[in-house]
């Protein structure tokens, strides 16, 4: 298992999560490691991966599992976050609110995943009774979003039995109670609770209102500690009576007494206490460790692995699954690229596959690449003559296929083992749709040619394409697809036109055509990866800025006027056109933000006098109820109100 940490290095509660992850990992005999880069999980090569935080997508061909620990209010409003949570392969929630939200966002989405259970939780071990001779209060914390119950932690300083920990920066106010940084090592905060004996867990209101826990009450269970607690929903469900509950207040000096108070109890009760603490340690261990979460992954683990085909396909072609070809152009790179495309190819789960190799120049040790895959993978090789024009190759591939599908990669291409298996299941359960196609992650490396070779990006691995459908987008010539993100149907290439002899662009112009003859279906899976050179020298994006101008205006004109599924005469929208566009909707933006304006202030109005009837008939609940029923039947009657 590879532990994908977005803060590795730093001093977190994801980095303290990591290393008590690994330490369950290691009491069930499971290989675990902490990672920082998607490099180090195919180093790693592991079974699965957590990720961490949803600042880190699915950026590997390793089946990847979500923690999400944190309530929705985090992430919610983000859309690069929401994209990240998509990418996952499925999600480990730590609450029924969490879990109805992944829910939601993936309702239209049509994909494989499950939902575990799942909690910042930590490594069980043998119990330990605390230390309940001199009970002191332990808390701990890093606040990295500021000063948290600044006003009660002033007053538990003045305590005689208060121990703070956490970064120095965080607790500058605290006189006389702190008591430094403990490691993040998975262990050190375990010991300290041990030995203080009792344990404050309190938690922000996006928690409490999202039923999702922190770590501090596992932290303190596994510990022995007694707990005192902060009311909350999850707490209450699942601890019951074996911890101690604050009274659900703000006032500072309140909860300073009932603290106190439990701390005197404590001492002055040591086996009651600790026969809280027994029960408490027992919920935790039967329920919550760590250990019993990961165990109860694998099963959901092995059954994900058969319905998402993640397992190369090592047996003969499977009864009923149709031809897919793959069309790849070879000319430009060494036959090193190329063997680690067909590599993909042919270690695909999809059973019935083969290869189109388009050759437009020589390259060295061809054949010798080609024999590798003699028994493994069927390839056919089109000798193509050299234009300058890409779309050449590409539809001189296009006419060679023989298959019920097809596909396009280039020689320096990689899908995961899974994509096209993925991607034909949508276009078998949407019969209305000819192309299926998944998100794309972009991959920096190096070419190799410069001395000393640039220095990559600590993370080499985006989530650069993860987007819904959207016609007008590829109709403004803004594409979000991909050329090795989609599979789609041979038959759409009936009457498809000669070469546009385009010199850039081709894959966008052939989307553009099939666009017009069917409907597209969006994985939610980042199943493809495409290669960035950090010289830039071989990126098609840098290539001349004049040349891949003069492809769009090339595109505009041999589809101008053409006509799209679901529209009329829409034709392909130059930038100009574009702009006029958006000024019309700002200026109708505009003119709704002055009429939102107007219903706002209309709102406060009514609210106005919705607020004095309030006050009228508080004035009545506020009397005697037999007093209330003569003023209103008095009322009626029209009577005068009585004398005061």
């Amino acid at each position: 298992m590879a532990i994908h940490n977005h803060y590795a290095g730093r001093a977190v509660s994801e980095t303290e999560n990591s290393r008590k992850t690994r330490y369950a990992a290691a009491s069930l005999g499971w290989e675990a490691i902490e990672v920082s880069s998607s490099s180090e999980i195919c180093q790693f090569d592991p079974d699965f991966v957590i990720a961490l935080h949803f600042r880190t997508p699915k950026l590997t061909k390793y089946p990847t599992y979500g923690s999400m620990v944190s309530p929705p209010a985090y992430f919610a409003h983000d859309d690069q976050f929401v994209k990240n949570i998509l990418s996952y392969d499925a999600y480990l929630s730590s609450s029924d609110h969490i879990s109805n939200w992944l829910k939601d966002i993936l309702y239209a989405a049509h994909k494989t995943y499950f939902i575990a259970p799942w909690y910042a939780s930590c490594q069980s071990g043998p119990y330990r009774p605390p230390q309940l001779a001199h009970p002191r209060l332990f808390y701990a914390g890093t606040n990295w979003d500021g000063p948290r119950y600044k006003e009660l932690f002033e007053q538990l300083d003045r305590q005689p039995f208060t121990d703070i920990y956490g970064p120095a920066t965080s607790w500058e106010y605290i006189q006389h109670s702190y008591r430094g940084a403990l490691p993040f090592d998975g262990s050190s905060i375990l010991d300290a609770l041990n030995k203080a004996g009792v344990g404050l867990c309190l938690h922000r209101e996006e928690h409490c209102a999202a039923r999702t826990p922190s770590s501090r009450i596992f932290e303190i269970a596994a510990s022995g500690a007694v707990a005192i607690c902060q009311e909350h929903p999850f707490i209450r469900d699942a601890f019951q009576d074996s911890v101690l509950y604050l009274e659900p207040t703000d006032d500072a000096v309140r909860l300073t007494r009932q603290i106190s108070e439990y701390m005197q109890w404590i001492a002055q009760n040591p086996e009651d206490a600790l026969n809280l603490s027994r029960c408490a340690y027992g919920i935790f261990a039967q329920n919550y460790a760590l250990e019993k979460l990961l165990a109860d992954l694998v099963p959901r683990h092995k059954e994900l692995l058969q319905r998402k085909k993640f397992t190369p396909n090592n047996s003969p072609k499977i009864l009923g699954e149709k031809d897919a070809q793959f069309i790849v152009r070879v000319g430009d790179r060494g036959a090193g690229y190329l063997e680690r495309t067909l590599d993909c190819v042919s270690r695909q789960s999809y059973s019935r596959v083969g290869a189109i190799l388009v050759q437009y120049k020589e390259v060295p040790g061809l054949s010798q690449t080609l024999q590798k895959y003699k028994h493994r993978l069927p390839i056919c090789v089109v000798q193509s003559s050299y234009t300058g024009s890409r779309s050449t190759q590409l539809w001189e591939g296009l006419k060679a296929l023989s298959s019920e599908y097809f596909c396009i990669l280039d020689d320096d291409d990689a899908i995961h083992p899974n994509h096209l298996s993925l991607l034909v299941q949508l276009l078998d359960r949407f019969k209305d749709c000819g192309v299926a196609y998944s998100g794309a992650i972009r991959v920096w490396e190096s070419d190799g040619a410069a001395d000393p070779a640039p220095e990559l990006p600590s993370e080499p691995a985006e989530l650069m394409y993860f987007e819904p459908f959207d016609l007008g987008r590829l109709v403004a010539l803004d594409n979000f697809i991909t050329s090795n993100a989609f599979v789609a149907r041979t038959s759409l290439l009936k009457d498809l036109s000669d070469d546009p002899q385009l010199p850039l662009l081709e894959d966008l112009f052939l989307l553009l055509f099939l666009c017009r003859k069917t409907n597209f279906v969006f994985s939610y899976e980042a199943t493809c990866e495409f290669r960035w050179r950090v010289n830039k020298a071989d990126n098609s994006v840098w290539i001349d800025r004049q040349n891949w101008e003069a492809a769009r205006k090339r595109i505009e004109q041999l589809l101008w006027k053409a006509s799209f599924p679901s529209t009329q005469e829409i034709g392909c929208l130059g930038l100009s056109q574009l702009q006029t566009q958006m000024e019309t909707q700002q200026t109708q933006l505009k003119s709704l933000q002055s009429r939102l304006t107007e219903i706002e202030t209309a709102v406060k109005d009514t609210k106005t006098k919705a607020d004095a009837v309030t006050l009228r008939l508080n004035r009545y609940l506020n009397l005697p109820f037999f007093d209330v029923i003569r003023r209103v039947r008095r009322k009626l009657l029209g009577l005068p109100p009585p004398e005061a």
